[in-house]
């Protein structure tokens, strides 16, 4: 039995849910981040292929309804599809290193679990950061994530 063979437009109907789910999620989760400079990153490591990672920073002013954002658009379209490409092999990661307006350095973390983010509390961030860097900078807070309000499976 072979696989489906799709038309375009029946594969963009189909993937249309899953990158709205992950642009509102990417969006979410920069809109909740706070106060300060962030790096946001995610991967996803398909089976049998490279892994694919995208990045964007980003500035926040401010808090809540009131706060101003800035960074490249671009950037952050490229986030939202390696998301979606995470949310499609229920595979992958994001983290979002942060500076605050005071200076202090903090890590938070996701995986990706059936289409959603599920939140890695600081003591699985700081091992998974061990394991996979070796020792980090004392500078930096491992913190546990924030749940990201879109985060929930489309």
């Amino acid at each position: 039995m072979g696989a489906e063979n799709l038309s375009s437009s029946q594969a963009r109907d189909r993937l249309a849910p899953v990158t709205a789910h992950a642009v509102d999620t990417v969006t979410d989760l920069m809109q909740t981040a706070g106060p300060g400079r962030h790096l946001l990153t995610t991967v996803v490591r398909p089976s049998n292929a490279e892994p694919v990672t995208a990045y964007a920073w980003f500035d926040v002013i401010g808090e809540g309804t009131d706060a101003l954002w800035s960074g490249v658009f671009a950037d952050a379209a490229a986030v939202a599809e390696v998301v979606a490409l995470a949310f499609i092999v229920d595979k992958g990661s994001v983290v979002l290193g942060t500076t605050s307006p005071t200076g202090e350095e903090t890590v938070r973390g996701w995986v990706v679990d059936s289409h959603t983010l599920r939140p890695l509390t600081a003591e699985q961030l700081r091992h998974a950061f061990h394991e996979a860097l070796g020792p980090m900078t004392p500078s930096v807070t491992y913190q546990t994530a924030f749940r990201v309000p879109s985060a929930a499976a489309a």
